[in-house]
């Protein structure tokens, strides 16, 4: 089966996965009045190849990072999740437009005799290789990095003093930690995480609880949704900017190569639309395989050499 590449409707889906939802809105915050010195560095080397300028933005799991008191909720049960890249976002600038990609974490690479890894791992195990497969894998050779925690995310909807969503049906999922009724909610940042985290939740319907019927359809929706109320509750408090920068900018990363004031170009990409990239679920249904739709796709983003490290 193939994933949807199609453009998403005003949700302005970001992704199917967690907390970077907001993490465009989250740089327009940071790109004000924050030293270089506040952000943790990555040292990374970049690829090359022909095509658009190229940030590759990544949300991270990273409970190694946790806050004490802090408690964003589990996944899978652990605290040993260091630093997967659960949200891997591709923003590039072409002809005048921005263009946003969305790229599923179980994409396959090699990893020699033959075995395979997933992109999203990549990260937890060496930064490098994750950036080198988005080049050699997908033809995407990326210009800048910028990895957010979830913590980020957190403290950011929770220095707006929390944001407004809409729930369809009462949900609960344990593993993210969420419980919510249906209806309208005034939620603070973990409430807005687990919103959008929830990958095993059950809903209400008909007086039954039932797995969730839109599956990763409703994720991605719901990131949506977040987003939204992230941007807009920033674009209306514009002199908390620089004090919500200063927060969250030790939980955010940039390779040594990008500096604080070349993020302010992403203002522009935070009402773009979002495509998923199309990918090829694999047979065992355990990974994302490029076809040939993902290499017409990325060329017609223009990516229309081969990427080389």
């Amino acid at each position: 089966m193939t994933a949807p590449g199609d453009l998403v409707r005003r949700h302005r889906v970001l992704s199917r996965l967690v907390g970077l939802v907001a993490l465009l809105a989250l740089v327009t915050a940071v790109a004000l009045g924050v030293y270089d010195g506040r952000f943790a560095d990555a040292v990374l080397r970049m690829p090359t190849g022909e095509g658009p300028t190229t940030w590759l933005i990544l949300g991270l799991d990273d409970r190694t990072q946790q806050a004490e008191g802090t408690d964003i909720g589990d996944q899978d049960g652990s605290r040993d999740a260091a630093a997967n890249a659960d949200v891997i976002l591709v923003a590039t600038r072409s002809d005048g437009q921005w263009h946003l990609t969305s790229v599923r974490r179980d994409v396959r690479y090699p990893i020699g005799s033959g075995l395979s890894g997933r992109l999203g791992l990549a990260w937890r195990d060496d930064p490098q290789v994750l950036v080198d497969q988005t080049c050699l894998t997908l033809n995407i050779p990326a210009d800048h990095v910028v990895a957010v925690n979830l913590r980020a995310f957190v403290e950011l909807v929770d220095a707006l003093g929390g944001i407004d969503i809409s729930v369809r049906h009462d949900m609960r999922d344990e593993r993210a930690a969420l419980d919510i009724t249906a209806g309208p909610h005034h939620v603070d940042g973990r409430t807005a995480l687990a919103y959008v985290r929830s990958r095993q939740g059950r809903v209400l319907i008909d007086g039954a609880w039932v797995d969730d019927p839109e599956g990763q359809n409703g994720r991605a929706r719901r990131a949506g949704e977040v987003f939204g109320a992230v941007a807009a509750r920033l674009r209306s408090r514009p002199g908390d900017w620089p004090g919500i920068g200063w927060r969250i900018a030790p939980d955010i990363r940039l390779d040594t190569r990008t500096r604080l004031w070349q993020m302010a170009v992403l203002v522009g990409a935070a009402d773009a639309g979002v495509r998923e990239l199309p990918l090829t679920e694999s047979p065992d249904g355990f990974y994302s395989e490029v076809d040939q739709e993902t290499r017409s796709y990325t060329a017609g983003i223009g990516y229309t050499q081969t990427c080389r490290l």
